[in-house]
């Protein structure tokens, strides 16, 4: 995954927990945030690149799967405004056997269809 430098808030601070006088002295741990999100990491190790690399590793999983997510929902909105705005439901072809769906875009059989009243046959899973 490509981040742009220029989005990211990288800020580095004593860390948390047991750790001794080390811990006091030295700002070891990094919490990176990707401003136009507003998502952030955090990771606290003896070593500051080390703290870098592990916040950024956590930082693009949460960003991959926040894409992930937005994705879905776009999808999820552009099927279901398919499914609400369209002229025709079903076109019954009944030279050919078959049953056309056209909001969900399914094709079954006539046979089905009329004699076992298998109308579950064009649900979306």
């Amino acid at each position: 995954m490509n981040i742009n430098s220029k989005d990211l808030k990288i800020e580095y601070m004593r860390g948390k927990g047991p750790g001794g006088q080390h811990k006091n002295k030295t700002d070891s741990a990094c919490r990176i945030t990707h401003i136009p999100t507003g998502i952030s990491a955090y990771a606290d190790t003896r070593n500051q690149h080390l703290s870098r690399r592990k916040a950024m590793q956590i930082l693009e999983g949460r960003l991959r799967k926040h894409r992930e997510e937005m994705l879905a929902k776009d999808k999820k909105a552009r099927r279901d405004h398919a499914i609400h705005n369209t002229e025709r439901i079903r076109t019954y072809d009944f030279s050919r056997g078959i049953v056309t769906d056209h909001r969900t875009g399914k094709v079954a059989s006539l046979k089905n269809i009329l004699e076992k009243g298998r109308l579950d046959l064009f649900h979306n899973d």
